[in-house]
């Protein structure tokens, strides 16, 4: 988008904090190096937000960026490679096992998960759960890599993680039919569980 703010610091002198957006920071019962993350979260890519705390629960850490004007919310929106907020940043430095959720538009496929990220074997091991519970994935030829170093998603200890990028129609179903959020997130979140879990980084 070329209207939108360079990083943090230029959106910040602009909007009201607790009026344009807020940010969002919840840490999960379970101390461990997970952490899901909405960046464009509240009314910026809606129901990003609702997909991140169903996949965090109770026990992974959680970080929102939400947009809250009563319109024109896409002004907030922060491209993941400029995305510097702080607090997301402090977060990040404890944490190993990234994941990213976005929102996309449908344009000709209103089904699929676009996975991105640098973390291959996150990404497979979530595109894998997600099959597994009847989700289409797609982790090759499609516009949002995710690869850059400074996208905030790759921006963990070990500079990679994964980035998924829900279609609209598929937000729109799992926003109105709880059960098909629940088997979404739950596929998402047992994913991330059994990485960082063969990775030794999950302590309960």
């Amino acid at each position: 988008m070329d209207n939108e703010f360079p990083n943090f610091a230029a959106l910040r002198t602009a909007k009201a904090e607790n009026i344009d957006y807020r940010i969002v920071v919840r840490r999960g019962a379970r101390t461990g190096n997970a952490i899901v993350m909405a960046p464009h979260g509240g009314k910026i890519e809606p129901r990003t937000s609702l997909i991140t705390e169903t996949i965090a629960g109770r026990d992974l850490d959680m970080y929102c960026f939400e947009g809250l004007m009563p319109e024109s919310n896409r002004e907030l929106h922060i491209t993941s490679r400029n995305f510097d907020e702080e607090s997301a940043l402090e977060l990040l430095r404890t944490k190993s096992t990234v994941v990213a959720v976005h929102g996309r538009h449908d344009r000709d496929d209103p089904s699929a998960v676009y996975m991105g990220g640098k973390d291959a074997a996150l990404i497979s091991e979530i595109a894998g759960r997600l099959q597994e519970a009847g989700f289409k994935t797609k982790k090759d030829d499609h516009p949002f890599p995710g690869i850059h170093d400074l996208n905030i998603v790759n921006r963990g200890l070990t500079g990679k993680g994964a980035q998924l990028e829900v279609p609209f129609s598929l937000r729109q179903r799992l926003g109105n039919e709880l059960e098909l959020l629940e088997k979404f997130c739950g596929a998402v979140r047992k994913a991330i569980e059994i990485f960082d879990a063969r990775n030794g980084s999950i302590v309960s």
